[in-house]
């Protein structure tokens, strides 16, 4: 008896320092950034760099050291804006990527749309 409550505990340690996340969802912290690839590091350059020079009221609150990287999906472009208006219906797929930077638990974090191809901003997700 004493050895399944050994193996539930540690599967469960194992799950809680893991997870299991079904939406593609990465979630980094500062330490763990050198796991991007290359491509989704210019991707995250790029969404900083955006975020910077843009008008976003709390653009100098965001910690930009916490990222969470996620695939878009075939309805993401109707939440995208791209300058004053919704991004064109084609201009997002289900190979880009939706990289939120800053912690969530506030208003202090925005949402980039970068196009996974190109790795260039495509647009912004307003924070609901």
């Amino acid at each position: 008896m004493k050895k399944y409550l050994i193996i539930t505990i540690t599967l469960a340690m194992f799950f809680s320092m893991f997870g299991c996340d079904s939406n593609n969802e990465i979630s980094l912290s500062p330490e763990q950034q050198i796991s991007l690839s290359s491509e989704q590091q210019k991707a995250v350059n790029n969404s900083i760099d955006f975020i910077k020079n843009s008008e976003f009221a709390s653009k100098d609150r965001i910690e930009t050291n916490i990222i969470t990287i996620k695939n878009a999906d075939e309805k993401t472009w109707e939440s995208v804006y791209s300058e004053d208006s919704i991004a064109d219906k084609n201009a997002v797929d289900s190979t880009d990527w939706i990289i939120t930077i800053g912690d969530r638990s506030g208003h202090d974090f925005a949402v980039i749309v970068c196009d996974s191809d190109t790795l260039e901003v495509i647009g912004y997700m307003p924070i609901q």
